[in-house]
């Protein structure tokens, strides 16, 4: 008898300590392979405590104060650092970008310690060497090389597609534009409205799109459609009131928020190419809190961090998998921007294009 009590003892042991092994075997494998360079950074983030955000408000109309505080609980969630974040952005993005260069070339650290840029308005940084490196890929598991933008020095946080925004109780659905050219039509003259930014006909101009030639040429014609020039946020009241029921561009994302709400908005999808507007998160050279920086811009590329994208800015990112936007993209032809081309031309390109839309 008390061989068979001592075997239940030894089996009740070995059954326990196997028990333990297994969750220890779990535990380790849930937990991943050691990663020293983010163990490092996250001991540095929680000394720095605070990143100062340059990015725009949420364009849902929900409190930035919300969305910042959410922003803050996914980098807690993922990375299990407090990080408070304060926003600054009071200025446009050129202008937040000129800010920034200025005060790296003074040797002052920069206001901002997180900027949100788009190619086009960070690339003055990026010429000046004036975005701090971060081993993105090296650092986070999560992060693929595609997610990168501006050399690889910038993430892409969120993506909009340009395309052509109309009326839906003024425009008839067989006058929906089909192809960019359709705009051209002399039935929309004195009813158009037009973009004041350059950045669409730089990216049209690039030689993996129109060129030069085909893009100025056609901006020529589209002026002489008599359009009303504004910002993406008067185009689209515009398009809204009637006053000009077809805009050349707008955010297909914004415009379908819009829509979903009673706005009597639409886009031509048909349209092709889209135009992808990028809105990359970088951190300056010589930020103050540079890793506290980074670990935000890293949640947000998490299935949660991108989960609140489209929360306050209803987009996210077609890089990222299996998001709206990279659902759209498997069905419709979009062109990106080209940072080197941009890089090279943009300074003379841009001259020539200003020149074209104040009719000078």
């Amino acid at each position: 008898m008390k061989n068979i009590e001592f075997l239940r003892r030894l089996f009740r042991v070995i059954m326990v300590l196997g028990l333990v092994g297994y969750f220890l075997l779990v535990s380790t494998a849930t937990a991943g392979p050691a990663n020293p360079k983010l163990d490092a950074m996250k001991k540095k983030a929680a000394k720095e405590g605070v990143v100062v955000y340059q990015g725009p408000d949420p364009a849902t109309g929900l409190p930035t104060r919300n969305m910042l505080d959410e922003m803050s609980a996914v980098v807690k969630k993922h990375f299990g650092v407090k990080i408070r974040l304060k926003v600054d952005n009071a200025l446009s993005f050129p202008a937040s970008a000129s800010k920034a260069l200025m005060e790296i070339k003074s040797g002052a650290p920069p206001t901002f310690d997180l900027m949100i840029q788009t190619p086009v308005s960070g690339a003055p940084l990026l010429r000046e060497k004036a975005i701090e490196p971060v081993q993105w890929l090296e650092i986070f598991p999560h992060i693929r090389a595609n997610d990168l933008e501006l050399k690889g020095l910038a993430t892409v946080q969120w993506t909009m597609f340009l395309l052509p925004e109309y009326n839906s109780r003024l425009v008839k659905p067989q006058d929906v534009p089909k192809t960019w050219e359709d705009i051209l039509d002399p039935k929309w003259k004195n009813k158009l409205g037009l973009l004041i930014y350059p950045d669409a006909w730089a990216f049209l101009s690039q030689p993996n799109a129109w060129g030069e030639e085909k893009a100025l040429d056609y901006l020529r014609k589209l002026m002489r459609q008599n359009p009303k020039m504004g910002r993406i946020p008067e185009a689209h009241q515009r398009v809204v009131s009637g006053e000009t029921p077809l805009a050349w561009g707008g955010m297909r994302e914004r415009t379908l928020f819009h829509k979903k709400r009673g706005a009597p908005v639409d886009v031509g999808e048909e349209v092709s190419p889209a135009l992808l507007w990028i809105y990359t998160a970088f951190v300056p050279r010589g930020a103050r809190h540079p890793n506290a920086a980074a670990l935000v811009a890293a949640a947000m590329l998490t299935k949660e961090g991108q989960e609140l994208q489209l929360k306050y800015q209803n987009a996210t990112s077609v890089f990222r998998p299996n998001t709206p936007a990279a659902r759209f993209a498997t069905q419709h032809k979009f062109l990106r921007p080209d940072v080197d081309f941009q890089l090279r031309e943009a300074g003379k390109l841009y001259k020539k294009i200003r020149r074209i839309l104040v009719k000078r």
